[in-house]
């Protein structure tokens, strides 16, 4: 518990009471006098109490007023800016305590420690000024020079955290001027934590005040939410019971808490549903807790703790605002007191310890200072300036000491002065690392100390991705400097790769001491890759990842046209890559470089003054070329050197110094002509430079000259007898323009080059190093080192005179180039490295650096580099894992398979490899185990090597490297599937599938990948499934079919949307497969019958979701229903029934509908008859449908009505008569149902490509008997039905067709003319029934077509060879009483007579005049007169033959004879005698009767003058009553024969004649009964008799008697 001011004081005041002695009368007088005040509001009161105690000189009291001190500015209970006399109470405190520092008793020391360390720290008044300085030189002092190690702890401690204070103080107070405030948003890309004209603290106060005016705003959306729910709640009448609730209003400082508390859901603005106080003050995340100290929500212990120290820091931050001048003066006055402390030396070497531990602290605070300092202190100026004039003076100092803290030290402010002001160094920095720490790793002179602590700076530097991207910027790839990168990692690759192997190292380094510098550069590279690899990592964006340009190689002399970067920093970087390459083709041949330069755009043309820029600027050129191109005699080489050597600065050096300056940077060529000329061109510049030492460039040159003769004389080991000083004089007289130079001159030259010669080659270099390496003496060294290290520093100063821009850069865009630039240094250090390690730590980091360098050369499409890395992996994971770095090598190869997948690109052949081979080891331990013959092929060795390999990878990784292929980008997937693919080829030739199974895998993993990506995936795995489903070994055939019928059921599962095709590009290696299978014919059959099993299932499966996936279905089914094979048909009706279950419902792809009719079409014509009969049935069903969804689709209608029509057509030609009719039964229904709204060219296609083609088949009907395939009644069963339904169409679907009546007429004589038997009596029989039922639709146009083709058919179906028989035989013309008068004999004729044909065209004849008949008939109104007179013509003509014929009875006998013999003889088929039964004649002679009584009947109805006519017929009539009535003779000779025949064939004449009277003659010789003619006519046929014996009707005597008996009448009347 806390005392008050009073309590704190009284106790410290009776303590010192109790202490003090009798004597000290002033200082017991004080504390009275203190006692007696009132009211007082500080401690100052007390200051003089204090002041007076540790004037006494008495330890106890200083010891009690320095604790209380400390005490009472702890607690801040010091008035310390109140004023005592001239100064500040907090200053006269501190010299109070500060004159303590004479004390030498411990306790008073840590006491007096203690206090100022309180005093200087505290937060609440702060020391200034002079004081300052006091304390440390004080605590320094201490420090160095005190030998207790608490007192020497005490005050190192008091110091830091006085410094830390101090730095901190500036950084939370100080403020920027502009300029400084630009830089730094330049530098850090301000995100709101530095304002113009404020300070830090200022800027976080405002932020802290934000957020409380957010919470209170939170509060208060949040009151109004509860408030809202609770009216609602009250207002509703018919909710039971409402939540109790005391709303109270919102209070910033007052959290309520309640049971009953509303729940109320709201957002903040980061999208965060509140908590149960809201919304953290903080971070913004729900808060479930609240602070009871400052009563406003929070979320965790950590945001409370932020939030405390934001709200003490927000009451101070005004106070100290406005000082902020004061701070930065005393960071500036601590910094540079510390600078000097640091440099300070000892003349007495007795206080060297003294003054070692000061610099040690010294050098501790300067760290101490530079950790605190941030964006305030590096941009201040002073600042910087007191860096750069004291700071880097001591750590060059201090590193060159032999002190190893005093190193470490050095090292560790270098460090951080490149973390945090590198900016403001960049040519000092550049200076000291090139010229300090490389020298240290160099130099045979620098310790072990010095070449690991360097090692471990270059770590620092090398694990800061920053730091690496801007010392690439601003070193690596800015023109004129250096390429400081690449050289730190190529100095450290010179050490891994042996550099302190060599001899001038050994005396300094040990083997072990190698060993652990060389883990120290791999460590680098380790931290190096590492460190950039987290940068992507971090810095990646996903949705933009950074794509990188791949270059083709070009030829030496032809560059990229690229145009350059508008940005200076990329500019830069692509024309110092130039550069570099410039420099490797310079070092290969300078012509080469010029001409590169050109292509670059370095220079336009050959420019002198351009080269030789290009050849100073850059250091790592070779020096012997540089020496023979400024030797050469061509006059461009020349002009470059003249150039080259106008960038040399000769002011105030001698000559001899002058040429060493010149010879360090190219060597000179062996030819005296080349040296001459070099000596020429260094002697005018050396005169330039110098004027008035020598006369002229003469006198220098051959001084010059005179002195590289001296040089080859002193140092050339075969010559014995070197020059003397007065030889040397004596060469050099005269030389001055005939004067001599001074003796001294001369003498110092001498002496100096005998010393040290002017250019040493690379060789003699080396022996020289060798030399000062033996020597033992480490002061020697010591001082050696640091001589190099002054002169090659005051050399690089000299030629880097100017300070160059400083780039910031922190973007992953730089990262490429520099990969590209270092990447070979790593390589070589990893690869030389990794097979030196020993250690299993080292070996295992190797391995992680090659993974972390695939990731990021994969990263940055550096394939090349990449390939490499991997190839090197590749070495050790060949074979079975018998070494540590082998099964470390297959982990790391594992690894960065999983980690770089999305970068390996071509280079997953080599870890898909890996991965196969890994299986099969891991395959083979397995059978192993359980004493497979595979034991055979390891021994117990290899055994063990397996399994400690799988006890170190998982086996899980396997799996995961093709899980995680679901990751990869479009590109990658791409590679990744080619390469499986590939690889399982390859696999395949050994009869193994793993890859194949996981590539199976892959596709099910990647399915969900965009549709195009996955269409490129596809087409890249379709193939190798098409390879393999092709592959003769029908197992592995059948195996891959399955697993692509597996996959396939999952990704069919997928919705597939309107016009793609994806669904038929994954199904269609099933259907290459089973088109170009090259399994054995044996084996085919099995392989095809398991595909279509997998169609059936998949059909099965996926029916509701296939689409453009049916195409390929029907496409394998349609070529299966091509092969003899029943096994592969019934698969086939699975499908198609399967699919024909569902057509009605749509779920079906229309576009496969013509692949369905298709297969039905092919089912119909199948060898079993249900399988045809359901196909023809779906085909109906089918196109029902079709027709019913597609109704405005005419286009695809008509496409649709041939195939199915014709089909069914084509099927009358099937030997089954049930197949028959039903096919032509669906045929015509179809035409039946949807023929109403065809068009008129539907009707011509249906014509022409289905009723021909189907009268076609009915036309072989006859070959189906003839073979037995059928009987004579299903023939004749079949035929008549179709003709019934093509005439019920005909009749029904007259509206549609009769524009094709033309075609249709056409189609049926055609069919008439082409069979002549008792289909063409049907085909007749249909016209005439058509006829007869359409007629008052037809046309004069049809009516004329008729008529023509009616015509056509008598004239081509006459019976010719009958009606021109009469000239056969004279006896034929005679009159047939005359004949038989006498005895008739036989007769042969060479005539050949077909009785059946001629029956049968005697059916069509008279079918073709009842069709004229029913025309002339019926529709007489409808035809024309012409039409009409054309009909009576064809009639007449008919009637004429036919009545000659048929009067002809001896022709006619002796023709009937003749050819029913002729047919015997010919074997003419009887078969189709019952079907002609109904059509043709029943006695089967060559008779015409019922054709002249047809012919007669429409003269007599339709003749104009019908007289004439009747009389032919009632000639015929009494003819044949004549005839009758004649005796019959003998049967068994010829004229019985022939009596017989016309004693029947009058029968017949009177019968029909009698028939033909009645209807049509009777009648109109009633309306001529006036007429003699008629009269007459009548008597004649009363005379031949009204009752004669078989031939009476009763009928027609009674009507010819009424007719005479009206005659009779008429006849009386007249009378």
């Amino acid at each position: 518990m806390s005392l008050s001011l009073s309590d704190l004081t009284n106790q410290s005041l009776d303590k010192i009471k109790k202490t003090i002695t009798k004597k000290q009368f002033e200082l017991k007088k004080a504390i009275e006098e203190t006692l007696q005040l009132k009211d007082y509001l500080d401690a100052n009161h007390l200051i003089k109490v204090y002041q007076q105690c540790i004037e006494s000189k008495q330890v106890k009291l200083i010891e009690l007023a320095l604790f209380d001190i400390k005490n009472l500015v702890e607690q801040g209970l010091f008035a310390g800016d109140q004023m005592i006399g001239d100064k500040k109470a907090i200053d006269v405190i501190l010299e109070i305590v500060l004159s303590c520092q004479q004390e030498k008793e411990e306790t008073l020391q840590i006491h007096m420690i203690k206090a100022i360390q309180t005093i200087m720290t505290n937060r609440k008044h702060h020391i200034h000024g002079q004081l300052t300085t006091q304390v440390f030189q004080l605590l320094i002092n201490l420090h160095s020079v005190s030998k207790f190690v608490v007192i020497v702890n005490a005050s190192k401690e008091a110091c830091q955290k006085i410094v830390s204070t101090y730095f901190q103080r500036l950084e939370d107070f100080g403020i920027l001027t502009e300029t400084e405030y630009q830089q730094v948003i330049q530098k850090y890309e301000n995100q709101g934590q530095l304002v113009l004209g404020k300070c830090g603290a200022i800027v976080n106060a405002e932020q802290y005040m934000r957020s409380l005016m957010t919470s209170l705003v939170d509060e208060v959306q949040i009151y109004s939410e509860r408030r809202q729910i609770y009216d609602r709640q009250i207002e509703d009448l018919n909710q039971i019971k409402v939540i109790d609730l005391n709303l109270q209003e919102p209070n910033l400082r007052n959290v309520t808490v309640d049971k009953n508390l509303i729940q109320v859901y709201v957002t903040n603005e980061q999208n965060i549903k509140n908590g149960k106080f809201g919304w953290c003050v903080v971070c913004r995340k729900q808060a479930s807790q609240y602070c009871k100290d400052s009563k406003v929500p929070i979320c965790s212990k950590e945001c409370k703790v932020v939030h405390l120290n934001s709200m003490n820091n927000f009451s101070q931050c005004y106070q100290h605002s406005n000082n902020s001048e004061f701070y930065f003066k005393d960071a500036l006055e601590i910094l540079e007191m510390l600078c000097q402390l640091s440099q300070k030396d000892s003349a007495n070497p007795q206080q060297n310890q003294t003054v070692t531990k000061c610099k040690i602290l010294s050098l501790e605070l300067i760290y101490e200072a530079l950790a605190q300092s941030n964006i305030i202190l590096q941009n201040k100026q002073k600042f910087i300036q007191v860096i750069k004039e004291q700071l880097l003076e001591s750590l060059l100092k201090n590193s060159l000491s032999s002190e190893k803290q005093l190193l470490i030290s050095t090292m560790n402010i270098f460090i951080l002065l490149i973390w945090k002001v590198r900016s403001h160094l960049k040519k000092e920095l550049e200076a000291l690392i090139e010229n300090v720490y490389f020298k240290f790793l160099d130099s045979s002179n620098s310790s072990f100390d010095h070449k690991q602590y360097t090692l471990k700076v270059f770590n620092k530097i090398m694990t800061k991705p920053r730091i690496v991207i801007e010392i690439f910027v601003n070193y690596d790839c800015s023109l004129g400097q250096n390429n400081l990168l690449k050289k730190i990692l190529d100095m450290q690759c010179r050490i891994i790769q042996g550099r302190f192997s060599k001899q001038e190292f050994q005396a300094s380094i040990t083997q072990n001491q190698e060993t652990y510098l060389k883990s120290l550069c791999q460590d680098n590279y380790y931290g190096f890759i590492k460190c950039l690899r987290e940068f992507c990592e971090q810095n990646e964006d996903p949705q933009n990842i950074i794509q990188v340009q791949q270059f083709d190689d070009q030829e030496d002399t032809t560059i990229q046209s690229q145009q350059l970067s508008q940005d200076p920093i990329e500019k830069q970087k692509q024309m110092k890559l130039e550069m570099n390459k410039a420099v490797q083709k310079f070092n290969f041949k300078p012509e080469h470089c010029i001409k590169h330069l050109i292509a670059c755009q370095f220079m336009a043309i050959r420019d002198p003054k351009l080269f030789a820029q290009f050849l100073w600027e850059n250091r790592d050129l070779n020096k012997d070329k540089l020496g023979e191109l400024f030797g050469s005699s061509t006059e461009f080489n020349q002009q470059v050197f003249q150039q080259y050597i106008d960038f040399m600065n000769f002011k105030d050096l001698q000559v001899d110094e002058g040429l060493r300056y010149m010879l360090e940077f190219f060597t000179l060529p062996g030819e005296s002509q080349q040296i001459d000329r070099i000596m020429e061109k260094f002697a005018s510049k050396y005169c330039i430079d110098n004027p008035g030492i020598y006369k002229s460039a003469e006198a220098a040159y051959t001084l010059s000259y005179l002195l590289m003769m001296l040089q080859t004389d002193l140092h050339n080991e075969k010559n014995l007898e070197k020059m003397t000083v007065p030889q040397f004089f004596n060469l050099a007289k005269g030389i001055n323009d005939g004067e001599n130079l001074p003796q001294d001159l001369l003498l110092g030259l001498y002496q100096r080059i005998q010393k040290t010669p002017l250019a040493l080659h690379a060789k003699e270099q080396a022996k020289r190093a060798l030399e000062q390496a033996n020597q033992v003496d480490q002061r020697r060294k010591h001082a050696m080192l640091a001589k190099e290290t002054e002169e090659s520093l005051k050399r690089w100063f000299k030629e880097h005179p100017n300070q160059d821009a400083y780039f910031y850069a922190n973007s992953i865009d730089h990262v490429k180039s520099l990969l590209q630039q270092t990447w070979s240094a790593i390589f070589a250090s990893i690869s030389v490295f990794l097979e030196q390690a020993e250690d299993k730590l080292q070996i295992a980091l190797c391995f992680e650096t090659i993974q972390s360098c695939i990731y990021l050369m994969g990263r940055f499409d550096l394939d090349e580099e990449k390939d490499t890395f991997i190839s090197f992996l590749q070495r050790y994971c060949t074979g079975i894992p018998n070494t540590y770095r082998q099964t470390v090598g297959v982990q790391a190869l594992i690894r960065a398979t999983i980690q770089s997948g999305q970068y390996l690109r071509k280079s997953w052949k080599v870890a898909l490899q890996l991965v196969s081979r890994l299986e099969i080891m891991h395959q083979a331990v397995r059978k192993i185990k359980v004493d497979s013959p595979q034991k055979e092929s390891y021994n117990q060795e290899d055994i063990q090597n397996i399994e400690r390999l799988f006890q170190l990878i998982s086996y899980d990784q396997i799996d995961k490297i093709f899980n995680m292929s679901i990751n990869l980008d479009s590109n990658s997937i791409l590679e990744f599937i080619r390469a499986l693919c590939e690889l399982s080829k390859e696999e395949i030739k050994q009869n193994r599938t793993f890859l194949l199974s996981r590539l199976i895998e892959v596709a099910d993993f990647n399915m969900d990948r965009i549709k195009i990506v996955w269409s490129r995936m596809w087409e890249i795995m379709r193939e190798h499934f098409l390879e393999v489903g092709c592959h003769q070994n029908v197992d592995l055939a059948i195996y891959a079919i399955d697993q692509l019928k597996q996959l396939s059921c999952k990704f069919l599962q997928q919705p597939e949307l309107a016009n793609y095709h994806f669904q038929k590009e994954f199904l269609m290696p099933f259907e290459q497969i089973f088109s170009h299978s090259q399994a054995q014919s044996q084996y085919k059959i099995q392989l095809r019958e398991y595909l279509l099993s997998c169609m059936c299932m998949i059909t099965n499966v996926c029916f509701n979701s296939l689409k453009s996936g049916w195409k390929i279905i029907m496409s394998i089914v349609n070529q299966a229903l091509q092969e003899d094979q029943q096994q592969l048909v019934r698969l086939c009706v699975q499908i198609t029934d399967k699919i024909m279950e569902d057509v009605n419902n749509q779920q079906v792809n229309q576009e496969i509908y013509m692949e369905l009719i298709q297969a039905l079409i092919k089912l119909t014509k199948n060898k079993e008859i249900h399988i045809v009969e359901n196909a023809i049935k779906q085909l109906k069903t089918l196109v029902d449908h079709i027709v019913l969804i597609k109704n405005n689709d005419n286009k695809f209608l008509d496409s649709l009505w041939i195939p199915v029509l014709s089909s069914l057509s084509i099927l009358y030609s099937d030997e089954r008569a049930d197949v028959q009719q039903l096919s032509v039964q669906t045929l015509f229904d179809l035409l039946q149902k949807h023929g109403s709204y065809q068009t008129i060219e539907f009707w011509k296609m249906i014509l022409r490509g289905v009723i021909r083609p189907l009268f076609e088949e009915i036309q072989f009907s006859k070959l189906k008997l003839k073979k037995k395939q059928q009987s004579k009644k299903s023939i004749a069963s079949t035929c008549k039905m179709t003709f019934q339904l093509f005439t019920d169409l005909v009749i029904s679907r007259i509206q549609q067709i009769y524009p094709c009546i033309n075609d249709l007429i056409d189609i049926l004589v055609q069919l008439v003319l082409q069979t002549q038997d008792y289909i063409s009596i049907l085909c007749l029989q249909s016209l005439k029934k058509i006829i007869q039922n359409v007629g008052q639709s037809l046309t004069e146009d049809n009516w004329n077509v008729l008529i023509e083709q009616i015509q056509h058919l008598l004239q081509q179906c006459s019976p010719t060879e009958l009606l021109e028989a009469f000239n056969l035989d004279e006896d034929f013309q005679k009159p047939l009483d005359e004949l038989l008068k006498e005895e008739i004999r036989p007769k042969k004729f060479s005539l050949k007579i077909n009785a059946t044909e001629c029956l049968s065209k005697q059916s069509i004849q008279e079918r073709c005049l009842e069709i004229l008949e029913v025309q002339v008939t019926q529709f007489q109104n409808h035809i024309t007169q012409q039409n009409k007179q054309q009909i009576l013509q064809l009639f007449q003509e008919q009637y004429q033959k036919c009545r000659r014929f048929n009067t002809s009875l001896y022709m006619r006998y002796f023709l009937e004879q003749w050819g029913v013999q002729w047919n015997f003889v010919q074997g003419s088929s009887q078969e189709f005698d019952d079907l002609e039964n109904t059509y043709t004649t029943q006695n089967k002679q060559l008779s015409f009767i019922n054709i002249e009584l047809l012919a007669a009947k429409v003269l007599i109805t339709f003749s104009n003058d019908p007289f004439s006519f009747v009389e032919q017929l009632i000639s015929r009539f009494l003819d044949a009553y004549n005839g009758f009535s004649k005796p019959l003779h003998r049967q068994d000779t010829l004229n019985g024969n022939i009596e017989q025949l016309r004693h029947l064939e009058s029968q017949i004449v009177i019968s029909r004649l009698q028939l033909l009277f009645m209807e049509n003659v009777f009648p109109w010789l009633k309306q001529n009964l006036k007429s003699k003619v008629v009269n007459k006519w009548l008597i004649q046929l009363l005379k031949a008799g009204l009752n004669v014996p078989g031939v009476e009707n009763k009928e027609y005597n009674k009507i010819l008697v009424n007719l005479l008996e009206e005659i009779i009448n008429q006849e009386n009347n007249v009378f």
